[in-house]
């Protein structure tokens, strides 16, 4: 069998150091030595680091596909597979890639736990607000002082089928415009929402560092930092990014057959997630981060873009934070059926005590662990346990100790049927595969040992519990009529709406027309839309003190670009827009307010997700730098624009007439 002879031959090449001594071990070995003797021309062109390569490739069966390819391409080619040999040296290099995919190709193995007993995890629940959960809220403002962000952007976003107009260009997943806006500008958005939020409690101005993993991936590394230099690094320190470039990995068959799309062109893909913890150790992002005085990290997924919806991420960090943890998760309800990993308490019996570990179990790996996929009671939506949102804090010091133990966290091989195009431009479907690492399963690392209780629960890492509908909907996979509308843009839009709407009418008491729902708003647009910069609240709380009182028509459209409002019975008939230049600085006072216009062209205006809108008439009120609008008792009809400069002030009487004088130095 070929794995047991690359197990055999892997477990040799790890006990030598220098490659020079594993090519002479590999020289050794009969089926290697008799294809260099048939192809000596090869032999005679190839550099040591080469040369390990090559013996290698001939090892796990690829050493013809070598030779096929043409000698122009060959170093580019030799480069790319040295990439990944680095990458996975701890496993064995190539070798010990291979002798991973064969492993998790094997039906009868069971990565992980064996006769462990699965929980359900003890949560610290925020979904209401208790004075535990203010108290959270308030250490996790502290605690942005000592903390950074990491986005791990590196994913392919097959599903999306994103392509930039014009050229048709593939383009990954930050840079799909969802609300007017790429992902990444999303991410950013909600922490500089938090970082104000600092600054108003404490008087101190902070910018937390953010680490990106990126990957070659459809151009994704050139174009999540075009994005970065397009936006101006979002008013950001460019020294405060860290940007980490994960390898691609050869995609394989149900035979673990590496897939080729041309001669000398392997078919490589990103190698999931798990990356990001041995490449920001390796890339020094670690040390970077140290020197920064930062102890932990909040990690988010770029395709969930309600993760930062009020307080929930705050209250996360100020438990991580305050509590000393090692690691957390944040769960929610899960769906059933749908693409997402589960938070479960792993136990497992010794003699006089147990071991206990928090963990991720994904989807494609439930039928291995013998989890079904069961409602928690028959007939609900919701899965018997919770969902694993991505959404991940670590202690950084602790997180840096277990990535020497794991580099390569919840290794798993996901089959599934895929297109792909050859070199020819030929579309072909096949089953396909790829190791794939996982971040949030570093937390395997992390086993407690507890005396035996009727209470299974870990000290040192822990798992908050909120509503799903501010802690999840991702942006997976493009809609197609007639498909479900789950994991799309358009679920995620609707919910980010449905939001919106819990939050004028709960907190801002609004009254708005009545809800649609998914599929009605599919055929009709929204039965109205309110769209606000993080930097209003981004506590509900915040931003009740803000806006109070009023209604919003059917099909009405309300965007807040700005942080500083007063908002008191506005009635909205059509299209109100408040944008300031720096949503910081700008101020804006509306007092019994009336809109009345024709506002947006929802028949004209799909995909609505995008937020591109064609409007047939809007108010739009417009601050440069530092400046405020006042209305009082107000009619505005049609279509209307103010603009206010920076310094400036602007009143509009009742009259209609406008005022101006200076804002106070």
């Amino acid at each position: 069998m070929l794995l047991e002879r690359l197990e055999i031959l892997n477990h040799n090449l790890l006990k030598f150091c220098s490659v020079r001594e594993k090519i002479a071990y590999l020289d050794s070995n009969p089926t290697i030595f008799e294809f260099i003797k048939k192809n000596q021309r090869m032999q005679e062109v190839l550099t040591p680091e080469s040369e390990w390569i090559f013996k290698q490739m001939i090892a796990i069966g690829q050493g013809e596909s070598l030779l096929a390819c043409p000698s122009d391409r060959l170093n580019d080619l030799f480069h790319q597979l040295s990439k990944i040999d680095r990458f996975y040296q701890e496993l064995g290099g190539i070798i010990g890639y291979q002798v991973e995919v064969l492993r998790k190709l094997k039906p009868t193995l069971i990565s992980g736990f064996k006769e462990a007993t699965f929980h359900s995890p003890h949560f610290h629940d925020i979904s209401q607000k208790t004075d535990e959960v203010e108290e959270a809220i308030h250490d996790g403002i502290e605690a942005l002082a000592s903390t950074a962000e990491f986005y791990p952007l590196g994913g392919a976003a097959d599903r999306l089928h994103l392509t930039e107009d014009g050229t048709g260009q593939d383009l990954p997943a930050a840079k799909m415009a969802f609300a007017g806006r790429s992902l990444l500008e999303c991410l950013i958005r909600d922490l500089e929402a938090r970082e104000h939020l600092y600054y108003q409690r404490t008087h101190r101005k902070i910018e937390v560092p953010i680490g990106i993993m990126t990957s070659p991936e459809k151009d994704n590394h050139r174009l999540v930092i075009e994005i970065c230099e397009s936006n101006r690094w979002f008013g950001r320190k460019k020294e405060n990014f860290r940007f980490f470039c994960q390898p691609l990995v050869p995609a394989v068959d149900s035979e673990g057959n590496w897939i080729w799309i041309g001669t000398g062109k392997p078919l490589l893909k990103p190698g999931g997630h798990g990356a990001i913890w041995k490449l920001a150790r390796d890339e020094g992002v670690f040390e970077w981060l140290k020197r920064l005085g930062v102890k932990q990290m909040i990690v988010r997924q770029i395709n969930n873009p309600l993760a930062g919806l009020d307080y929930g991420l705050l209250a996360f960090l100020g438990l991580g934070a305050k509590k000393k943890m090692t690691f957390g998760f944040v769960s929610c309800p899960r769906l059933l059926k749908t693409a997402e990993g589960v938070n479960v308490l792993v136990e497992r019996k010794k003699e006089e005590s147990v071991e206990r570990v928090l963990t991720n179990i994904e989807y494609c790996d439930f039928s291995r662990y013998g989890i079904d996929d069961a409602p928690l009671k028959e007939g609900e939506p919701y899965s018997r346990f919770t969902c694993n949102t991505n959404i991940l804090f670590a202690n950084l010091e602790k997180l840096e100790e277990a990535v020497r133990l794991a580099p390569f966290p919840g290794l798993l091989i996901n089959l599934k049927k895929t297109s792909y195009l050859m070199e020819t431009g030929e579309k072909r479907e096949a089953i396909m595969a790829r190791l794939e690492s996982t971040m949030q399963n570093i937390a395997d690392v992390f086993v407690e040992e507890h005396p035996i209780s009727n209470v299974p629960k870990t000290d040192r890492t822990f798992v908050t519990y909120n509503h799903r509908h501010k802690t999840i909907s991702t942006a997976k996979k493009a809609y197609h009529p007639g498909m479900s509308l789950q994991e799309t843009p358009e679920h995620c839009f609707y919910d980010l709406l449905q939001a919106s709407r819990e939050l004028l009418i709960d907190s801002c008491n609004f009254r708005l027309p009545p809800k649609r729902t998914i599929e009605e708003m599919q055929r009709l647009g929204p039965e109205c839309s309110f769209l606000y910069h993080p930097v209003l609240g981004p506590l509900y709380s915040i931003i009740a003190q803000k806006i109070s009182g009023g209604r919003i028509g059917s099909g009405s459209e309300l965007q807040l670009e700005i942080g500083e409002v007063e908002i008191k019975n506005l009635d909205l008939e059509g299209s109100l827009r408040v944008l300031a230049e720096r949503p910081v600085l700008g101020r804006c006072i509306l007092r019994n307010v009336q809109i009345r216009n024709r506002g947006v062209d929802w028949s004209s205006s799909s995909p609505f997700w995008k937020y591109q809108l064609t409007r047939f008439e809007s108010t739009v009120i417009r601050l440069k730098g530092r400046s405020e609008f006042i209305a009082e008792d107000l009619l505005v009809l049609g279509d209307r624009e103010w603009v206010v400069e920076d310094g400036m002030r602007m009143i509009v009487e009742k009259e209609g007439t406008v005022k101006l004088e200076a804002l106070p130095i």
